[in-house]
This record gives C-alpha cells, sequence and structure tokens, in this order.
C-alpha cells in the first residue's frame, strides 16, 4: 500500500529499536526514515520504498475512568492502552530566535493526532489512519501541560506509597527529587521569567486565565509536594535519610522562590 499510515501495536515489552528491527526484516527493500517529521512530496512520488516508524501515545477515550477515585489501578491501565482510536506524537521546536537565557519562552509543540478506522487492539494488531489533526501549542500551553502531567504522576506515586502497592519506594523518591531538583536548579524560576512578568502579560492579553492557571498548578505542586514528603519519611528507609532531608531542605528553599 501506499503512502499510507497504520498505528501498529507492538508485542509486549518490546522496544522500538526491536520493532524497527522486525519491519525491516519483513520489508527488506525498504529505506528506514529516522524522524517523525512529515516526509517532502519527493519521498511521496519517489520509485523506492520508505519506512517511517516512530512511537505515539495512546489517548484513552474514557477520561472519567482515569480520573475516578476508587478504581483500581490494574482496570487504570487496561483503559489506558485498550479501545483506542486516537494517538497522538509531539514534537518539539523553537519560533522565532531561541531564547538561550530560558529555552521555556520559545519552545513550542507541535501535536499531531492520528485517528483510526478502527480502534486497537482488534482482529488485527494494526489499523490504518483514516485522518490526522495538527496543532501547535504554545509555550505557555506547553507549560501548563507539562505541570499537570507532573502533578498527577506525583498524586498516583504517593497513593500507591499510601496504600502500601509499593514493594519498594524508590519511584516516589526519583520523583520527589526530579521533581524538586529541577525546581530548584531554575525549573520554577525559569517559568516565572517566561510568562508572569510584565513583558510577557502585556505582549499576551488574551493569555491571563492560562497564567493564572499556570500559577495555580506551581502552588498545587507545592502541596502536593508537601504531603508526598510526609508520606516519604514515614517509609523511607535508614540508608535514604540523608537523600530524604536533602530533599526537605530544597524544598524549602523551592517554596520560598515561589512566594510561599
Amino acid at each position: 500500500a501506499q503512502n499510507k499510515e497504520f498505528v501498529c501495536r507492538g508485542h509486549d515489552y518490546e522496544r522500538l529499536e526491536a520493532f524497527q528491527q522486525r519491519m525491516l526484516n519483513e520489508f527488506p527493500h525498504a529505506i528506514a526514515m529516522q524522524h517523525a517529521n512529515q516526509p517532502d512530496e519527493t519521498i511521496f512520488q519517489a520509485e523506492a520504498q520508505y519506512l517511517q516508524i516512530y512511537a505515539v501515545t495512546p489517548i484513552p477515550e474514557n477520561q472519567e475512568v482515569l480520573q475516578r477515585d476508587g478504581i483500581p489501578d490494574n482496570i487504570k491501565s487496561f483503559y489506558k492502552v485498550n479501545h483506542i482510536w486516537r494517538f497522538r506524537y509531539d514534537r518539539p521546536f523553537h519560533k522565532g530566535t531561541k531564547d538561550k537565557e530560558n529555552e521555556f519562552k520559545s519552545l513550542w509543540v507541535e501535536r499531531t493526532t492520528l485517528i483510526l478506522v478502527q480502534s486497537l487492539p482488534g482482529i488485527s494488531r494494526w489499523f490504518e489512519v483514516e485522518k490526522r489533526e495538527v496543532v501547535e501549542m504554545s509555550p505557555l500551553e506547553n507549560a501548563i501541560e507539562v505541570l499537570e502531567n507532573k502533578n498527577q504522576q506525583l498524586r498516583t506515586l504517593i497513593s500507591q506509597c499510601q496504600t502500601r502497592q509499593m514493594q519498594n519506594i524508590n519511584p516516589l523518591t526519583m520523583c520527589l527529587n526530579g521533581v524538586i531538583d529541577a525546581a530548584v536548579n531554575g525549573g520554577v524560576a525559569r517559568y516565572q521569567e517566561a510568562f508572569f512578568v510584565k513583558e510577557y502579560i502585556l505582549n499576551h492579553p488574551e493569555d491571563g486565565e492560562k497564567i493564572t492557571r499556570l500559577r495555580e498548578l506551581m502552588l498545587e505542586q507545592a502541596q502536593i509536594l508537601e504531603f508526598g514528603l510526609a508520606v516519604h519519611e514515614k517509609v523511607v528507609p535508614q540508608d535514604m535519610r540523608p537523600l530524604h532531608k536533602k530533599l526537605v531542605d530544597q524544598f524549602f528553599v523551592m517554596k520560598s522562590s515561589l512566594g510561599i
């Protein structure tokens, strides 16, 4: 089939490299394209066979199931990857001149959504893409989504830790460490410099609500972290106490930089 797009479900735990190799073995004459950008016209018209393979993220239909409290994690994880019609992938890019001091200011995301003819998985492990939609997300929208996702991830890990679903607390430790470390080493301040300064607010009057939303998410993240550290304190093993103490100290630095 020429110039067609399919979303394919790989084998369980199959890595992208292994999947690529498997496809290239099936199509020995194909030339692999190593990027997710839309190919140019010459490729579509070419006599040769090209394969473009990249990972996509499923967009679950049953959002309410995923967001409702009290639903077991194994049911949630089923709905995250089954009965899926829509998939997406993001391509970050810089619009205008890239701000060397603070790249959040110019970091846009081109988001492509692929809509299938039928939901995966079905009788087949792959279905054709019926249509694609492309939107651009501004640096501010991008920052909001990054924070929303991180807050959700933190909440999930904390609740797993509280309900003793987590055999070891490493994932929570690593997540707390990653967020607090990034915030102290410029993360929070970078957002403030990019979107909370007079210059940005005056130049983007239409972004008022979004700026408020970003500020709320930053304060919410501080609350989640505070709660997460309290839970962490109860379960942290002796040998990781020094790391826990470092996180608590860094967290206070982060709070003061947020002006809390």
